[in-house]
């Protein structure tokens, strides 16, 4: 009597909803044996799919087979033993060569004749085609998919997969947490550790409970979906889901992401750390802490330092303290900024030239819709080109994601101008809430990152030089320290034309 050994499979992969459980094949085997009086020696089962070899269980029982512990095979159909056809011929072979022979299938009849191999070998192929053609479907729907706007998979953090939908919407909790880790990171006050840390404190986690690795936390921050835009297999496409990530926040992150990287992934210990370079030498500007204890009071103090780390060359540059520092960062910040109580003839002015550009603003949307649907037409006219075999994968690739970013770059300034009215009114009007609240934090007791960020925002190229701090400011913010700093104290009619038109701010922020 030939030795049989039952092979039962489910696929882990996929659904199969054709394919009766594990459970209900072993209990139709054991019925099939029953009648057929065969002869069962052991039982392997397996979830594992069959669409590539390499599956363990499957192909200890085959090594067996060949040493001729085994002689026949049940189970409940063909596609239970091979789906590809590397098992098929290999299973093919052994019966060739007598090492097995015999295969049971309480749904398919099979001889080991050549009639009967024939017959397998047709089964098998028609499982492989099975498997290659819904390889094609999901393919094809995920590509449907994925023009209409849906995200076809895992939703990122701060979102959360709609099972009855089958959308993506915002989940409201995480969400917040996510928006507030990309605050952070865009002062470019925190690492990647400690934004790592702080989302694990509110609940964002890894699977095992362990904090976000680095690069997790760094495809966060680079995640377009965020602001609307799908990137699937080296393409672009227009999402349908809600953001709650503004580009200007998203782009804030990007420029931290290019000053970062995880070689250099540290917190900053002191508030101006990093930050400075020394007006002598060039090298890094850094900071030491100092004790010194105060017999009289029984105290200890802690004093902090900052100085060069004369890693170029010999440099002879002093320390400074920082509170002197800080002094000099108030200084600086108050010379760059604009007295609160000069928000009324800002936004007065600002009104006027609205009311003036609006007929502007007409000729522009038309303008920009035009060039929209001309982008549109030839994104249209290469996805047919491309789909008549007329260019290849590789061009088609980096064409369509030049015309999708054009088209972006369109839509952000139509949408900039639908909102604001012009390109450059709004940055005029966060420079100003910018020198404004520049002006606040100078003439408070304000934390030393505070100062940090208001100062990176007005300019860049800080220099210590003889204990002095020296600052590029940016255009703009020039051309308010260039009349004496008048727009630090209150305001006086018609003054507002001092530092706008004539010193060069409006042309600054025209588009």
């Amino acid at each position: 009597m030939l030795k049989y050994l039952v092979y039962c499979r489910k696929s882990t992969d996929d659904k199969e909803k054709q394919v009766l459980s594990i459970e209900a094949q072993v209990e139709e085997i054991k019925q099939f044996a029953s009648r057929e009086k065969l002869n069962i020696v052991d039982w392997v089962i397996e979830s594992k799919t069959a669409k590539a070899p390499g599956r363990p269980k499957f192909n200890q029982v085959l090594d067996r087979v060949e040493k001729g512990e085994l002689e026949g095979i049940i189970s409940w159909h063909p596609d239970r033993l091979a789906r590809n056809s590397v098992d098929g011929g290999r299973i093919i072979y052994l019966l060739d060569t007598g090492n097995l022979k015999d295969l049971k299938f309480p749904t398919f009849w099979f001889d080991s004749t050549p009639q009967g191999k024939f017959m397998l070998n047709i089964a098998f192929g028609q499982s492989k085609y099975y498997v290659d053609n819904l390889s094609v479907n999901v393919a094809r729907g995920m590509r449907q998919k994925i023009r209409r706007g849906d995200w076809p998979g895992k939703a990122p953090y701060g979102y959360l997969n709609n099972r009855q939908n089958k959308s993506i919407e915002v989940e409201p909790k995480t969400s917040k947490i996510v928006k507030t880790a990309f605050q952070l990171f865009s002062t470019g006050h925190h690492s990647f550790t400690a934004i790592s840390k702080f989302m694990a404190g509110e609940g964002i986690t890894r699977g095992n409970g362990k904090p976000l690795s680095i690069n997790q936390i760094t495809s966060m921050f680079k995640k377009k979906f965020y602001i609307g835009t799908l990137e699937y297999k080296g393409s672009l496409y227009d999402g349908n889901h809600h953001c709650f990530i503004s580009k200007r926040l998203f782009n804030q992150a990007q420029a931290v992401l290019k000053t970062r990287s995880r070689s250099h992934d540290y917190a900053h210990r002191f508030a101006f750390t990093g930050l400075i370079k020394c007006g002598q030498c060039g090298a890094s500007i850094t900071s030491e802490s100092h004790q010194k204890y105060y017999k009289g009071t029984d105290r200890v103090a802690q004093y902090v330092y900052y100085r060069c780390t004369k890693k170029i060359t010999p440099c002879d540059q002093p320390y400074v303290s920082e509170d002197y520092l800080t002094k000099q960062f108030n200084q600086t910040v108050k010379k760059y900024s604009i007295h609160p109580d000069w928000k009324p003839t800002i936004d007065s002015w600002l009104a006027q030239k609205q009311a003036k550009e609006s007929l502007e603003i007409k000729a522009k949307l038309k303008t920009l819709t035009k060039k929209l649907q001309d982008t549109q037409t030839k994104l249209t006219r290469l996805l047919d080109l491309f789909l008549d075999s007329g260019l290849d994968d590789k061009t088609y690739r980096l064409k369509q994601n030049q015309l999708f970013e054009n088209k972006k770059k369109i839509e952000d300034k139509v949408q900039k101008i639908r909102n604001n009215g012009s390109h450059w009114l709004e940055p005029f009007n966060e420079f100003t809430n910018c020198a404004i609240l520049a002006h606040k934090i100078a003439h408070k007791k304000s934390d030393r990152d505070q100062l940090r960020q208001v100062a990176e925002n007005i300019g860049s190229n800080f220099k210590l030089k003889d204990k002095k701090f020296f600052i590029n400011p940016k255009t703009a913010y020039f051309m308010l320290a260039a009349g004496g700093g008048a727009t630090t104290f209150d305001p006086c009619p018609n003054a507002i034309s001092d530092f706008v038109t004539p010193r060069g701010i409006e042309p600054r922020f025209s588009g």
